[in-house]
């Protein structure tokens, strides 16, 4: 059994720094252009999951706690309180990689729907407590639906998490299920997870 130090000294190896960079990169572009049109899903963990599958548990939970920092920076300063989230989508994802749920889309559909719903239950107290339940965000008219039925602010938050981040999850997984199938197999074997993708447990 590896050490921390050793697990994390592989999941940095060989090119994990520029698909960290990468994955940063995605994470901001789709996660702003998805605010701007205020469109009800997220899709700003796509490049956490792609580093999460291909690399592991820290060197995604980095990339998305890297991301989230910057885009508070970039005057998005909600998602530095989220960073808890992110961390749990990364180890979340390379938990279930491991395992070999990204060889299989029936799989990798059931993996973004449990991911999305762990990430409702975390997001949901930092949404109402912090923000009153509103993001700014294209999520924002599920909140005040679920208000106006008599709900109050947590409850709001949770439903609408409930709602929307299994749908993003999975979304999120197919977009990544498909990058990693179309990556020629000498880029893929040079990630410590492409033994999860390629070889039977």
């Amino acid at each position: 059994m590896p050490t921390f130090r050793e697990r994390l000294r592989l999941e940095m190896s060989g090119p994990a720094i520029p698909l960290m960079a990468f994955g940063v990169a995605i994470n901001l572009t789709v996660g702003q252009v998805t605010s701007a049109l205020k469109i009800p899903v997220y899709l700003d963990s796509i490049g956490t999951v792609l580093v999460a599958v291909l690399c592991g548990p820290w060197a995604a939970a980095l990339t998305g706690s890297l991301a989230n920092i910057l885009a508070s920076s970039f005057g998005s300063p909600a998602m530095m309180f989220f960073i808890p989230v992110v961390i749990a989508i990364g180890l979340w994802t390379a938990f279930i990689a491991r395992h070999g749920w990204f060889r299989s889309l029936p799989l990798v559909v059931m993996g973004g729907a449990l991911q999305g719903i762990i990430a409702a239950l975390l997001s949901a107290p930092i949404s109402a407590y912090v923000f009153g339940g509103t993001m700014l965000s294209g999520t924002d008219f599920l909140v005040i639906f679920f208000r106006s039925l008599g709900n109050d602010v947590f409850w709001s938050a949770l439903y609408q998490g409930l709602t929307s981040d299994p749908i993003d999850k999975v979304v999120t997984y197919i977009i990544v299920f498909l990058t990693v199938r179309r990556l020629p197999q000498r880029i893929l074997t040079r990630f410590p997870g492409s033994r999860s993708l390629l070889n039977p447990q």
